[in-house]
């Protein structure tokens, strides 16, 4: 298990990373991160030590990552030790973004992070990447420390998922902002949509398979309703009625064309 902890960057990741690392009682010593305000906001709430440069960084067991994909190769290739552990937190990056001669590893939680946000931290699910089984056996033991459910998996897998997390969450909002922008024109809140939208979300956390809890005029075949819609977006809006028609398109073959 590690002893002591470094989260580099102060993101909605970092955020909510040390929150929970902190919940569970994990020795977090510093915050690193490049802009020192946005370190000093989130370290100081914690009584945490935190610097914007590489030469006062701590040594430290492991040091979390919490930046941007596309930062992870910069950053991991000024931390300064080599016998310590360096992981990222990122879903679509392999090890080999580490720079450095440190052991590496990954440290996903597949959540959609926003600071200021109350999340059940032990409901998150963690997946564990290194390139040693010992490195990742203490990983796992850290994830064990937050939450109820770690993996361990490889990189190809891990993009994957990711990805799949980008349909259930990322596309869903998109659809989430096309409806409240077509209630706005009604001149309706997108409040009227939230049970509907609570207990589609339910009814999977219930259990409810995605295939099982589909409704709507494509899953029953309503054609009339579907060429009402279309001649709607036909007329209003070429972009969203090629996105109706799409999806419409695929719930029809899957539903539909395979009786």
């Amino acid at each position: 298990m590690f002893k002591t902890v470094v989260i580099v960057g102060a993101g909605n990741v970092a955020y909510h990373l040390t929150r929970a690392l902190l919940e569970n009682t994990v020795n977090l010593v510093q915050i690193f991160n490049r802009t020192l305000s946005k370190a000093q906001l989130l370290a100081e709430n914690y009584n945490i030590s935190y610097t914007d440069k590489i030469s006062e960084i701590k040594k430290a067991d492991i040091y979390i990552i919490c930046t941007s994909d596309d930062a992870i190769s910069e950053i991991s290739y000024y931390i300064p030790f080599d016998d310590c552990l360096v992981v990222h937190t990122s879903g679509s990056t392999p090890i080999s973004a580490l720079k450095g001669k440190y052991r590496k590893g990954v440290f996903y939680p597949l959540q959609t992070f926003t600071q200021g946000r109350s999340l059940e931290y032990d409901k998150i699910p963690f997946f564990i990447e290194a390139e040693n089984s010992s490195d990742e056996g203490a990983l796992l033991a850290l994830a064990e420390r937050i939450s109820e459910e770690s993996y361990l998996v490889d990189y190809e897998k891990r993009m994957k998922i990711h990805m799949a997390g980008v349909w259930a969450n990322n596309f869903t909002n998109h659809l989430y902002l096309i409806a409240e922008e077509i209630c706005k024109k009604q001149e309706i809140p997108f409040d009227a949509l939230k049970s509907i939208i609570k207990e589609g979300v339910d009814k999977l956390v219930d259990g409810v398979s995605p295939y099982d809890a589909q409704t709507g005029p494509a899953r029953r075949l309503d054609k009339s309703v579907i060429e009402k819609h279309l001649s709607i977006l036909e007329a209003t809006d070429s972009k969203l009625f090629q996105i109706y028609n799409l999806l419409t398109e695929s719930i029809i073959k899957l539903y539909h064309e395979k009786l």
